[in-house]
């Protein structure tokens, strides 16, 4: 009986350990994936940016102008962000990796 316990309690520690292995691997993988998409997406947004601000400095004759008005652009919005939607775009996130989290285990249980 105490070898039967024994043998239980090993083979459960051991499926959460792979438990766990799973999860972090489809965790890492999904945030690793969303990272390469940010980072694609701000190479792109900085290009247009630059666009923008080259485009807005002609027309005024001025570059360095083209780029004041972009950074302030920018400035406003950190602003904004900062001031109203960073509690709520931290709770969004934290609750978007442990639903990947969650799903990813219910996938190990459900196979």
């Amino acid at each position: 009986m105490v070898d039967l316990m024994k043998t239980y309690v090993e083979n459960k520690i051991q499926l959460v350990k792979l438990e766990f292995i799973s999860v972090s691997a489809n965790l890492s993988a999904k945030l690793i994936s969303f990272f390469l998409v940010a980072l694609f997406v701000m190479v792109i947004v900085i290009l247009f940016n630059f666009a923008i601000a080259l485009g807005i400095g002609q027309h005024y004759d001025n570059i360095a102008l083209g780029f004041a008005i972009v950074g302030g652009v920018y400035l406003l919005i950190f602003i904004i962000y900062y001031l109203f939607a960073r509690d709520k775009i931290a709770t969004i996130v934290k609750d978007h990796v442990v639903k990947i989290a969650m799903g990813a285990q219910d996938d190990l249980t459900n196979d």
